[in-house]
């Protein structure tokens, strides 16, 4: 199964699809930027994908689009 098809993941898949270091998703988790859980009886922390995605931001406030669309 594809990390882009999981609705949760590990840190390790985090950082890899948000392109972070594991220290950064860890780092946004003990902040409360992020919310992951933590299986109960493991060190197996779960990501929802959903909350990744709310740390992304528009760049500059607006879209990667309009800044691809203003480099041609």
């Amino acid at each position: 199964m594809e990390t882009n098809t999981r609705e949760l993941l590990t840190v390790e898949q985090a950082a890899e699809y948000l392109q972070l270091s594991q220290s950064s998703i860890r780092s946004y988790i003990r902040q409360g930027k992020l919310n992951a859980f933590r299986v109960a009886g493991k060190r197996k922390v779960l990501i929802p994908r959903t909350e990744l995605l709310k740390l992304l931001e528009p760049a500059r406030g607006g879209s990667v689009l309009d800044d691809e669309a203003d480099d041609e």
